[in-house]
């Protein structure tokens, strides 16, 4: 059977992502009434099998290395918080393409809860379906840098919010606080794409100038997609509007259990800096962008 499934990996590539999903994503037979379901961006899953590779999730301490990205860290951060707050079962990560539509599973009771952060603002419509942690990301704490193409000269030297507002940008429609940001930093051409990839792919392509992401663990702060990679314009960053929350199904049987697990969790995090380490070590609180102007501070 692995010798069969290392051939179709090896003649179709295209097959790989779905194939490996199915292999190390989906629960084996038998054993689906002993975890809960975790809905994520499947772009995700990919960095996610990368940085945990064969280590148990709830024992890793070290957030960087090969794969760290926020996204990923917040998937091994949910689970040790389920963990510490007493609940037992496992957590088995469900791919989906939008993240509209990971919470509106979430909301429905199709899934338990979301492997990914939310933003408040996007949980409050669904606020009669859906428990709402604590914030994990308080207000004012997500920065992003402007991506571009490493050769866009014109992208690089826009340090200014003037300069900025004669770009063009490339995001998801779905991400509100994202538009936002670019919206009232002066863009007026904003590209949309339903995919991350497709997003970075814009940028290379020239078709948009910038996009917003977290900064990046790697020395040039890179971020790095299907063989793509995007720079961070120096000397500058952008906070994101709201806090970031895991929302969990109130519908789901066993909703009710796991945000109060979650309670505990996230405090036994907290009391022992394992949240802010975790965000410093995979790159989100990056230590090098200290001192860059903040393009969009909080007003006085």
């Amino acid at each position: 059977m692995k010798q069969l499934i290392g051939s179709i990996l090896k003649h179709h590539h295209w097959l790989s992502v779905a194939v490996v999903m199915l292999i190390t994503v989906i629960p084996q037979h038998g054993i689906a009434e002993q975890t809960i379901v975790a809905a994520v961006d499947e772009d995700i899953i990919a960095d996610y099998q990368l940085f945990v590779g064969e280590r148990d999730p709830l024992l890793i301490n070290y957030f960087g290395g090969p794969g760290a990205r926020r996204d990923v860290i917040e998937i091994i951060l949910l689970q040790q918080a389920l963990a510490l707050g007493g609940f037992k079962e496992k957590v088995t990560l469900r791919p989906e393409n939008s993240y509209l539509r990971v919470l509106k599973l979430v909301a429905d009771g199709h899934v338990a809860l979301s492997g990914a952060l939310m933003w408040r603002e996007d949980i409050k419509p669904y606020a009669s379906h859906l428990f709402k942690t604590k914030a994990v990301v308080k207000e004012g704490e997500f920065i992003a840098g402007l991506y571009t193409r490493a050769d866009n000269q014109r992208a690089l030297q826009a340090n200014t919010r003037e300069k900025i507002s004669h770009l063009s940008a490339a995001s998801n429609n779905h991400w509100n606080a994202d538009v936002k940001t670019l919206t009232e930093l002066g863009i007026r051409k904003i590209h949309f794409s339903t995919y991350w990839v497709q997003i970075v792919r814009m940028v290379v392509a020239n078709r948009a100038d910038v996009t917003l992401a977290p900064f990046q663990v790697n020395p040039d702060m890179k971020v790095m997609v299907d063989g793509l990679e995007l720079v961070p314009i120096p000397g500058i960053k952008v906070a994101l509007p709201g806090s970031r929350h895991w929302p969990i199904s109130k519908k789901h049987p066993k909703g009710k259990a796991i945000f109060d697990a979650l309670v505990r969790g996230i405090e036994e995090l907290e009391k022992k800096n394992i949240i802010q380490r975790a965000y410093e070590e995979c790159g989100f609180f990056h230590p090098d962008v200290k001192d860059w102007i903040l393009l969009n501070p909080p007003a006085p």
